[in-house]
């Protein structure tokens, strides 16, 4: 799985990394092998889906990673190890950040301006004794220093007049959650830079742009407001006493956007060692699959067992365990993936024995150890399957019982072929003949008989297994 890495230190770009995760794992375990990359504890990254310049999802610790597409852009953000996003106990808060710049009507009379979303947006801690507004304001200009430059003190003379003039235009920001319940005076706002100095926001109660003081104060780059999840609408206000996470949007003036923004490099990342170079699936063996069929496996959370005694479902254990072995093997490996959001066809190539397939060790209690033909097995048929989840070809490889020559079988066309060529990405089904049937059906076949060979009777022990 590929993801982009966003560190906490404002001068390092965000890093791309390929990891290794399992299928069925944990947004814990993409933390975990993330960290070996990077050396940040897992303790100190937030996942998030990142689509459209907006936070899609954030991830919880627990969630498991089958939500995730291959398509999904998925970011990790370093945050600090006191952060939490919910959690009114820990000492920083994590508040997503997004980006906005003013497009003007089309009316040029008219005052009215939209807002488009552009570049990524960030996960940023806060020390829960620093959440006002100008405090808010200079923690966001230092994360955004590699690509924000700021303004030189000509440019702050030339802007200081220009903000106040365009001080009713900006919107009024809301509260940040964490912040005291206090208004605040003349000296804690005012319209130049659309963020206070104080404690706490504006709140609607509180004076608006005309009873504001203008007075003279260091340029602003751009201003903040709270705004929904999706960064589309403004909120005036926010409650502390709700449990619905602050969003905050740096909104920026297209002016201010071209002169100080650098968009290249705002946009600019590097590759992590582990991108550089293409990760080959390693063949799986046929001994690991049955070695897997039979481990003991916990059952997830959200499928759970249900219990006849207790009449409940109850998070349990499961494992499968083989008594007898039947004549003719039959064995279907895993080629196809079902999960809630995804369907694929699975191309890990599977190592499988044409002779000598020892079942011994996974049978609990074997019938006869001094008969090792009892438990292998030899080849005698593989069904291949090419193609994709709605349509596909079958074709066969199959051995020829009296030569030993194998063929394959592809619709009305039939070719032989060696041992080399049977094994590939493409086998669905194997077949498996028993060592001592295969003997006893030579002996039978010997010239010199009379009789010819009786069918072999009906075997009820006979079955498949299914290796899921």
């Amino acid at each position: 799985m590929e993801v982009f890495f966003v560190s906490m230190d404002p001068r390092r770009k965000p890093e791309q990394h390929r990891l290794v995760v399992p299928k069925k794992g944990k947004i814990s375990d993409l933390c975990m092998a993330l960290a070996k990359h990077t050396g940040v504890s897992p303790e100190r990254m937030m996942v998030a889906d990142v689509f459209s310049h907006r936070f899609y999802k954030i991830f919880q610790l627990d969630e498991s990673l089958s939500t995730i597409l291959d398509r999904d852009d998925i970011f990790i953000y370093e945050v600090s190890g006191r952060s939490s996003i919910t959690e009114n106990t820990r000492e920083d808060v994590v508040i997503p950040i997004y980006l906005r710049e003013r497009t003007p009507a089309r009316d040029y009379n008219s005052s009215y301006y939209g807002l488009m979303l552009f570049g990524h947006p960030l996960l940023v801690s806060v020390p829960r004794d620093r959440l006002s507004w100008d405090a808010l304001y200079h923690i966001l200009l230092y994360r955004l220093s590699r690509y924000v430059t700021r303004p030189s003190s000509d440019d702050e003379d030339d802007g200081d007049e220009k903000d106040v003039e365009g001080g009713k235009n900006i919107p009024k920001p809301g509260n940040v959650a964490g912040g005291s319940s206090q208004d605040p005076g003349p000296e804690q706002a005012g319209p130049s830079s659309g963020v206070a100095s104080g404690s706490r926001a504006p709140t609607d109660s509180s004076p608006g742009p005309s009873h504001w003081p203008q007075r003279t104060r260091r340029k602003h780059l751009f201003t903040l407001q709270t705004v929904n999840s999706n960064g589309t609408s403004d909120r005036s206000n926010f409650n502390e006493d709700t449990q619905a996470q602050p969003y905050i949007a740096i909104d920026w003036d297209p002016e201010m956007k071209k002169r100080y923004y650098d968009e290249v490099e705002a946009e600019g990342y590097v590759k992590h060692d582990c991108v550089g170079y293409v990760l080959k699936k390693a063949p799986v063996r046929l001994q690991e699959c049955i070695e897997l069929f039979t481990t003991m496996e916990t059952l997830e959370k959200e499928n759970p067992w249900y219990c006849p005694n207790c009449k409940q479902h109850q998070l349990a254990t499961k494992k499968l365990d083989l008594w007898t072995l039947p004549e003719t093997l039959i064995i279907h490996l895993k080629r196809f993936s079902y999960t809630k959001f995804s369907r694929e066809k699975l191309d890990t190539l599977v190592e499988f024995p044409i002779r000598d397939l020892d079942f011994s060790e996974f049978v609990i209690k074997p019938q006869d150890e001094s008969a090792p033909e009892l438990y292998k097995y030899d080849l005698i048929a593989v069904s291949n399957h090419y193609g994709g989840l709605r349509d596909g070809h079958y074709t066969t490889f199959a051995c020829n019982k009296d030569s030993g020559q194998w063929h394959y079988f592809d619709d009305n066309s039939v070719s032989p072929v060696t041992e080399n060529q049977i094994e590939s990405k493409a086998a669905y089904v194997l077949f498996y003949q028993r060592q001592d049937v295969a003997s006893r059906l030579k002996t039978k076949t010997q010239p010199g008989q009379s009789d010819p060979p009786a069918p072999p009777a009906y075997d009820p022990i006979s079955e498949s297994m299914d290796v899921n």
